[in-house]
This record gives C-alpha cells, structure tokens and sequence, in this order.
C-alpha cells in the first residue's frame, strides 16, 4: 500500500520543505514526468518530425504516445488531441480561427465563473468581426453558476458558442456541465469547456459529456508546462486554422504551429500516466476530505472569511479566504514568510473577482489541495493564520 511519504518522494520538488498549497496554479511534476523528459534528452532520438530516419520516427512515437495518454485521461480519441505551449495560448488562436465562420449579430456565451483565458479569447475574437459575448452571471454571495438561464440566450438560435468553466479555478465550484451541454445542443450552439481546474481533480470525460471542445493543461496535473484542447465532433477538419501553407495535415498537427517541444510531451505522457495510474473517483474522495478539513478550519481561525461554496464531493479542492484588516497580499507575504506558499489576487478569475464584492480589497488568498497534500499541510496553514490574526494590524 503507497503512504502518503510514498507519494510526496516521488515529487522532487518537495525537497525544500515548504508546504505547497499553491497548486492551482500549477503543480509540482512527478519523478516519472522529470525523468522521460530528461531521458528524452539524453537519447539518440532528437529530431524534428517527418524523417525516414529512426530518430524522427522515435520522436513521432513520442507525440503519439502523449496525444493518447492524454486522451485516455479525458475521454477522447488520440487524433483529437492538439498540444501548444499553454491553454491561454490555444485558445487565442482557437476563438481567432472559429470567428472566421461567425457574422454580425452572432453570439457567444461566456460566464463569471471563469478564468479570463475562457473569457477574453472569445471577446476579442467576437469584437473582430462584430459578434457580441454575454456572460452568464453567477450568485454574488457564493458564487456558484445556474446554467438553466443559457435557455435564454440560446433560443433565439444565435447562439454559436457556450464557454463554460468546468470547475472554477478560483473557488472549485463545478457547475452543471450535462445540463449546460444539453441546452447548447438543443438550440444548436456548441460548447467548450474549460477543464483546466477540473481534469486535475474529477472524473472528466469529453465523449460521456457530450462537450465539443475540453481544455487540460498538464502542468496542473503534474506534468510540464504546455496545454492541450481535446477537439471533437469532426471541428478539426470543419475549421481551417492559421497556419503556414505547407501545413496542410489531417488532424491535430495542422493545428499546432511549428514543430512541438517533443521532450515536454515525453514528460504530459508520463503525468497523464501516473494520473490514471490510480482511481481519479478515489483522489478525489481524499482530497475532499482535506478540503473539508482546511475549510472547516479557516472557518475557526478568528478575521478570516471563506468565499465561495461549501465542500461537497463534486467541487475541485480550492478555498479562497480574506482575512480581516489585512490585504490578500499583505497574508501571502506573511504566509511566505512561514515557508508556506498560496496565491494572492484575482487569479485571472477577474468576472468571478468582480462579481463577488472583492475586487477593491485586493481580491482573496487561494488554497489548494492535490495530490501529495498532507493534513501536517492543512495545520501548518491554520496555525501560521491563526498566528497572523493575534498580530496587531495597521
């Protein structure tokens, strides 16, 4: 049976002693990932893509084996997968090629619970060519997203995308995804989710789910930095992308600009292994117990205020607090301070920010559960809060 000492050795970034709640905005890779990278570069196979010779063929084995691991993780087909250097990027250049079919009066349909990657792409392609972008509001006390109003915005068939967080990077609110892709659907809308926060944490499967488009980013899921969409129901050949001319391939690779960092995707392939190498259903259920522990926690810790939704079982394992008197930063500066590292701000969740009040006090403090997290982690944050609120402020 893996201890949780098992676990946490195999993060090498663990070495240093500090208590890591800051994974929601990336994790630490797992040795398996460093080493196929390292491995990789070490090897004879180093080449771009395309030759007759071994070398080019033993790094296309290494892209094909990444576009299928990843798949296996979120529920797709491996030539529907298309890498870049990172989810922010692959939706600017998503939205900018989908709006080359959009017109005048068309209508995309983003929300506030979302990270700006999943807002701003969409606006700024939208804004091109004369579409227009409406944000489906959250509840401003918890901040949690009824998708039953997107009826509205879809009925008039205008509708040509919904841009739906899969779980809120900010809170770890997962809202109704079943339900939102059943009312795009209806009215002919497609839709795509933002997975980054999800994928980590939940069972995510695009093809059970019925979603058009699921973005992961590895780096969240202890794999290296670089991003990935899973583009299904034929998109890839409906929609020409920009591109150089002789990139006139089938699948994902017309999609990805330039040759790909091959050793990154040695390193995805072995995250997304160490990822499925377990029960997702069973993380999970840990890292809910964890989170229960720490919001539970916070909520005794004298000045501090949690936002956001309660712990259930169906939310990824982040909290965001304030702390009274003090701002977010002025906590994470102390918190550093204690070799104890969380974020500060909006964290590009700038709708969720605005739509919860706390935009002029400088945002919220974020705390995040994954893998290799340990309650000895979940008391050292309490303790450093709880020292930090008998401090004099001001």
């Amino acid at each position: 049976m893996t201890t949780a000492d098992d676990l946490r050795a195999r993060f090498p970034g663990l070495s240093d002693g500090w208590v890591r709640l800051d994974g929601p905005a990336g994790t630490l890779p797992v040795d398996t990932c460093v080493d196929a990278i390292a491995d990789y570069m070490r090897s004879p196979a180093p080449a771009n893509l395309g030759g007759e010779f071994d070398a080019s063929r033993a790094s296309g084995a290494v892209v094909a084996g990444a576009r299928a691991a990843v798949a296996g993780l979120v529920g797709a087909q491996p030539d529907e997968i298309v890498f870049g250097p990172s989810t922010t990027n692959l939706m600017f250049a998503f939205t900018r090629a989908l709006s080359r079919h959009w017109e005048p009066g068309d209508r995309i349909v983003c929300t506030q619970l979302d990270h700006d990657s999943n807002v701003a792409p969409w606006m700024l392609a939208a804004r091109d060519v004369g579409a227009t972008v409406e944000l489906l509001e959250v509840d401003p006390v918890d901040g949690t997203l009824d998708v039953e109003p997107l009826k509205g915005l879809c009925a008039d068939g205008r509708t040509r995308w919904v841009a739906i967080s899969g779980a809120s990077n900010l809170t770890g609110h997962a809202p109704d995804l079943e339900r939102a892709v059943a009312i795009a659907h209806e009215y002919g809308a497609r839709i795509l989710v933002d997975g980054v926060a999800r994928v980590p944490h939940l069972p995510t499967n695009a093809a059970e789910l019925g979603v058009d488009v699921l973005s992961t980013s590895p780096y969240k899921w202890y794999g290296p930095h670089a991003g990935a969409l899973a583009v299904r129901n034929n998109l890839l050949r409906e929609i020409e992308p920009y591109r150089v001319r002789p990139a006139d391939y089938d699948g994902p690779l017309r999609w990805e600009t330039g040759t790909q960092q091959i050793e990154v995707l040695a390193g995805i392939t072995a995250a997304a292994e160490f990822m499925t190498s377990t029960s997702i259903a069973e993380e999970a259920a840990r890292e809910t117990r964890l989170l229960a522990l720490l919001q539970e926690g916070l909520h005794e810790v004298p000045g501090v205020t949690v936002h956001g939704p309660s712990v259930t079982p169906d939310r990824a394992p982040t909290v965001v607090f304030t702390v009274a008197g003090r701002s977010p930063q002025e906590v994470d500066r102390f918190l550093a301070s204690r070799r104890i590292a969380v974020w500060h701000g909006d964290n590009y969740a700038a709708e969720l920010v605005d739509a919860l009040g706390l935009r002029a006090s400088g945002g919220v403090v974020r705390a995040g559960i994954v893998r290799y997290t340990t309650e000895d982690d979940v008391a050292a944050l309490l303790a450093a809060l709880t020292e930090l609120s008998a401090l004099p402020t001001g």
